[in-house]
């Protein structure tokens, strides 16, 4: 296992030591080697196993003799044939929930990439995302890559879902970090990017009033509408030199539109932007990225604007446990 350097590295998160995580590691490399950075394995050990199995030793002793089982197999995974020519390093955190734990990683090791295997065996399990994907979703600051095929194939090409005119709601330097984060993963190739946009006009609707009357959007405005769109786009475009063929403009739900786009296209990735809400608009306004991952066959990597601060704590679980409690005084 080589020693890593200071680059901002790859974190590629095992959600078991073992064997098991041979495949999510070849893919974590190659994507290693085409951006050019150093690798770094990462495990949560969110409760330790140990207490509960060996007999005779204290809870401390056990979780420091699960910490030990989980680094040894890590640094075997390490020297896999893979990895080799990576500068490569581990770690294992003892932290609580899993989620957060990536995310604290990500904040220590200043990375520029958090890699996660997306899918559970099963056939239940990998219909949905889980409820670790949707939080790292929403909370990891770096752009995440959510693994889930067995392969990553450079040649096939890399979608950038954008939103032009915003309707989304995103904010408008978001689809420009879309883009640069496809031509990226497309291994600084333009040309093996497309820019996709679907979008969804409103239908006509009845208006129950006692002189009843439909309200819809005239063709005049219907036409203005979609030239904003594809000048858009081509700014779009021309600013990342993007071949103008690759652009694709559909209309349709993008939750059902840019799936199969991907399924035609034969895309090994779909890159998209997702910004965290919170509160009761979390509840109710959900964004294309969370309608659409789920229905995704091929990998899919998630990205924030730029200034994203993440709601995650810096301090870990066992640290907030430990933090002093501040003495109430009342006045009498």
């Amino acid at each position: 296992m080589k020693k890593a350097k200071s680059a901002h590295p790859i974190l590629v998160a095992v959600r078991t030591a073992d064997r098991s995580a041979r495949s999510i590691l070849r893919k974590a490399a190659s994507l290693a080697k085409m951006y050019d950075a150093p690798l770094r394995i990462v495990h949560v050990l969110a409760i330790p196993q140990g207490s509960l199995t060996r007999a005779g030793a204290t809870i401390r002793r056990a979780a420091q003799a699960d910490l030990d089982e989980r680094t040894a197999q890590l640094e075997k995974l390490a020297d896999l044939p893979e990895l080799r020519d990576l500068q490569t390093s581990i770690t294992v955190r003892c932290d609580y929930p899993i989620q957060d734990a990536l995310v604290r990683e990500v904040f220590e090791s200043h990375a520029r990439l958090l890699i996660v295997q997306s899918r559970e065996p099963g056939r239940l399990a990998r219909l949905f995302l889980s409820n670790i994907d949707w939080e790292l979703i929403r909370n990891c600051p770096c752009p995440l890559w959510l693994s889930k095929s067995e392969k990553f194939d450079r040649r096939a090409p890399v979608l950038a879902a954008v939103d032009p005119l915003h309707s989304n709601a995103k904010p408008a330097m978001l689809d420009e970090r879309i883009v640069e984060q496809a031509i990226e993963a497309a291994g600084g190739r333009p040309g093996k990017v497309m820019l996709c946009h679907a979008y969804e006009l409103a239908q006509p609707v009845l208006i129950d009033t006692p002189e009843a009357y439909w309200f819809a959007m005239t063709e005049q405005s219907r036409q203005a509408y979609e030239q904003n769109i594809e000048r858009a786009m081509g700014k779009l475009r021309s600013k990342q030199d993007i071949p103008a063929e690759n652009v694709v403009v559909v209309s349709g739900d993008a939750a059902v539109q840019l799936p199969r786009l991907a399924k035609k296209q034969a895309a090994s990735l779909v890159v998209m932007g997702a910004v965290s809400r919170r509160g009761l608009s979390r509840v109710f306004i959900g964004n294309t990225a969370e309608r659409v991952l789920d229905k995704l066959g091929c990998d899919v990597l998630v990205v924030k604007p730029r200034g994203f601060k993440s709601p995650v704590e810096r301090q870990t679980y066992r640290e907030r446990v430990q933090r002093p409690r501040r003495q109430s005084v009342t006045a009498r």
